[in-house]
């Protein structure tokens, strides 16, 4: 069964320790890139530097990505208002598979995850106007679903001002499977390169 961390706050260097040289939601896409595409040879020296030196990368936000965390707990706030459910917020969650893991938003009261975005006014009405889970972000709520197991996510993307993306996704199978098997094989390389190095 994966491993709840809920003893520690996201963004804390408890829970960078934790992600070190470890395979999140963020990255899946990367992972995903066939061959070896920059992206994902990047990640691949990027997590083994992780594990060679016991680092995490340095994570430098940018003013999007500040405003995004400053208006997290208004979001959080507003999907259990729109939802009716209560949210726990939780450090991270380990995967069944060593060098897994995601970091949800928060697990709901009818046993689901949830995705928050909180992007520019302009990406907003984007995403409003699409009226989908975002295509950027596919993979990334999969992959949360396999970490977890569960049978469904939410997502909602909110912009002040501008009315909230609510979107219930359901599990698929098949690109379950396409994430399972890109990150074994993701793993088997990262640790042919390690041993590699050390």
């Amino acid at each position: 069964m994966p491993e709840i961390i809920r003893d520690i706050s996201q963004l804390s260097p408890e829970w960078f320790s934790l992600r070190c040289g470890s395979i999140g939601g963020s990255s899946i896409q990367a992972v995903m890139t066939g061959g070896k595409g920059k992206t994902r040879q990047t990640l691949m020296y990027q997590l083994a530097s992780e594990i060679l030196t016991g680092e995490k990368y340095g994570f430098k936000p940018t003013p999007a990505m500040e405003e995004g965390i400053y208006r997290e707990a208004e979001s959080r706030a507003k999907f259990s208002l729109i939802t009716s459910l209560d949210i726990e917020e939780v450090g991270l969650i380990k995967g069944n598979i060593e060098g897994t893991h995601c970091s949800p938003d928060g697990l709901t009261s009818d046993d689901s995850g949830l995705e928050l975005k909180n992007p520019m006014a302009h990406t907003q009405v984007k995403y409003i106007d699409e009226d989908r889970l975002p295509l950027e972000y596919v993979k990334q709520v999969q992959y949360s679903m396999w970490i977890t197991g569960y049978e469904y996510w939410w997502f909602m993307s909110y912009c002040p001002k501008l009315k909230p993306l609510l979107i219930k996704v359901e599990r698929d199978e098949t690109l379950i499977k396409e994430i399972e098997s890109a990150v074994i094989r993701f793993l088997a390389e990262l640790k042919i390169l390690v041993d590699k190095l050390k």
